[in-house]
């Protein structure tokens, strides 16, 4: 027996407002003025389709090419207060643990308001997104985001085997490398391999020569940011398996030392030099 009890329509008037209250919803999100104090976090809500909102960056080549239009407002250390006042944000969006927390607190008390985003594992990135979602009115596009950068992760998985001690060259001079509190560790983890000196206390440890012939080394990894000919250094020892095996190679920054949808291809390259250098074991 069919129903005669039908939903009442919505007057014409009841349509008008819900269509003003809609536009002025979607008006208020496209027009939220944003400062961005670190690249990664800036190239996030390019990603997000949040480009035309970002009025303000700290200096990058990069992000001053694919931004012309926003202001430098500083570096990660040093910020320019009057610029960024100058701006009339709406949020300033931090990097937490990067930029200087007294720079930050100051601009609290000049009443801006501030929010502080977390990059330190990889779950910190879905977590960005879902965050500059509900920010921005864009749940959608970073839901779409988080499960395409989820999938791409869940493509590596943990490798058995031989094990395969890795060490990273942060910087040469003086020689740093990293321990294993970051996201960056956690690659290494995640492709099977173990960070050789990732027991030590502070995340970006100076170390001698000394320490890394100590450990047995079955793969050097170096960033895109040292001089291009930073490996010969170590072909001086060749009693260091990874040297011995050739088992030296160049990862590239951007996608490894900024957490970003790029990250993924930093995975990738990461696997792929734990995979070669496990043939050797």
């Amino acid at each position: 027996m069919t129903s005669k009890v039908q939903s009442k329509p919505y007057s014409i008037v009841t349509y008008l407002l819900l269509l003003l209250l809609f536009v002025s919803s979607v008006k208020a999100e496209q027009t939220t003025r944003l400062v961005v104090l670190a690249p990664d976090l800036a190239q996030n809500l390019i990603a997000l389709g949040a480009a035309a909102q970002i009025k303000g960056i700290i200096a990058n080549p990069r992000l001053e090419q694919q931004l012309p239009g926003a202001e430098v407002v500083g570096d990660h250390q040093l910020l320019n207060f009057e610029k960024i006042l100058s701006i009339k944000p709406d949020w300033v969006i931090a990097w937490q643990g990067g930029n200087p927390e007294s720079q930050l607190r100051r601009l609290e008390s000049l009443g801006v308001r501030l929010l502080r985003v977390k990059t330190e594992r990889l779950e910190d990135f879905p977590a960005q997104l879902e965050l500059y979602g509900e920010l921005l009115g864009r749940q959608a596009e970073a839901e779409e985001l988080i499960q395409q950068f989820l999938s791409e992760i869940d493509r590596y998985e943990v490798k058995t085997g031989a094990e395969v001690r890795l060490f990273y060259e942060l910087w040469h001079s003086p020689l740093m490398t990293l321990n294993d509190s970051s996201w960056i560790a956690e690659v290494f983890t995640l492709c099977g391999a173990t960070n050789a000196l990732g027991n030590a206390i502070e995340a970006y440890p100076q170390v001698s020569d000394e320490a890394v012939l100590a450990e047995d080394i079955d793969l050097i990894l170096g960033s895109s940011e040292l001089p291009k000919n930073w490996h010969d250094k170590w072909r001086k020892w060749p009693q260091i398996p990874a040297v011995a095996a050739d088992q030296i190679y160049t990862v590239n920054a951007d996608y490894l030392h900024q957490l970003t949808l790029d990250t993924v291809k930093g995975v990738e390259q990461v696997c792929q030099a734990v995979e070669q250098a496990r043939r050797f074991r």
